[in-house]
């Protein structure tokens, strides 16, 4: 099979027109068998170069993901699968380990860091994230010691300030109530947001007049006297008043 031109079409890849037919080739695979030097080649030499060819471009695909930010092992083969066998995404991450492209520790430090300063989140959602990575869990244990409970309390100080300064019109029971299910949600330990908690003693006497105020109006109509007491306490009671 004659070989009649090659151009370098830039980004590390070569078109190579051969009887008539033009291939897309990587520069990698076009040094490794010493191509440029050649004006022939055989049928099953081609299927060598297309089958190598077929490793670099998942190769630097994965790259190029990585490239937009850090990648695991996992994440870069649930991307790759799509459009490469098995074996080929087995093989680029291989490559990509000894290449120095994916590194665990790296990885699950650069997370946790990230995860602690950038968002509002525990340390459980945290490690169950990176568990569903498939990342080691003694790894990611020993990265979480940075995540002191200090600093977690902090965050969690922070997330119950802003809930209580939203929801002033609310019973404290239904405030408390709502803010440890929020935390927990955000991956954080019960006991610490319940120790927080404990330090915040809410006056949720304007909430409760005004939420007094409004169930009379609304079933004044309807009752009256001790009846209507009674009804306005049992849904005082509901929405989480206990006076």
């Amino acid at each position: 099979m004659k070989i009649e031109k090659y151009k370098y079409l830039g980004n590390g890849k070569y078109k190579v027109t051969i009887e008539d037919e033009n291939y897309i080739i990587y520069e990698d695979i076009i040094l490794k068998h010493n191509i440029l030097s050649k004006n022939d080649i055989s049928k099953s030499e081609l299927d060598l170069y297309l089958k190598d060819n077929e490793f670099f471009e998942a190769y630097y695909k994965a790259i190029s993901y990585i490239n937009i930010r850090l990648r695991c092992a996992s994440e870069i083969k649930k991307y790759l699968s799509k459009d490469f066998s098995l074996k080929t995404v087995d093989s680029v991450i291989d490559r990509l380990k000894q290449d120095g492209y994916l590194d665990e520790s790296v990885y699950v430090q650069a997370f946790v860091y990230d995860q602690i300063n950038l968002k509002t989140v525990g340390p459980l959602k945290i490690k169950n994230d990176l568990l569903m990575l498939k990342l080691p869990e003694s790894l990611i244990d020993e990265s979480l010691e940075t995540f002191t409970e200090e600093l977690q309390r902090e965050k969690i100080k922070k997330v119950v300030e802003k809930e209580l300064r939203l929801n002033r019109n609310k019973s404290s029971l239904m405030i408390k109530n709502k803010i440890l299910k929020s935390l927990i949600d955000k991956g954080f330990y019960k006991e610490d947001i319940v120790y927080c908690l404990e330090n915040y003693d809410i006056d949720e006497s304007d909430a409760y007049n005004a939420e007094y105020e409004k169930i009379k109006k609304k079933l004044s109509s309807k009752y009256s006297g001790k009846e209507l007491e009674y009804k306005i306490k049992e849904k005082l009671y509901q929405k989480g008043f206990r006076n």
